[in-house]
């Protein structure tokens, strides 16, 4: 998986969670890694839906490449 549909990918599946939808742990877990990997950051800590500081802009970094 190339890094910018790995990280499209890990953002999308960190949204179906966030929206209840059918996202097992182990999902998730890669996409926590696959953003951390490519950010450096993990999510703010004890945060239930694993928020990440200043995401909006995490998120675009997928976008401008």
């Amino acid at each position: 998986m190339s890094g910018r549909v790995g990280l499209y990918w890990a953002w999308l599946m960190l949204d179906r969670f966030r929206a209840r939808q059918n996202i097992n742990a182990h999902q998730i877990e890669i996409a926590l890694a696959a953003i951390e990997a490519a950010h450096g950051r993990r999510p703010i800590h004890g945060s239930p839906t694993y928020e990440f500081d200043d995401e909006q802009r995490l998120r675009e970094k997928v976008v401008a490449r």
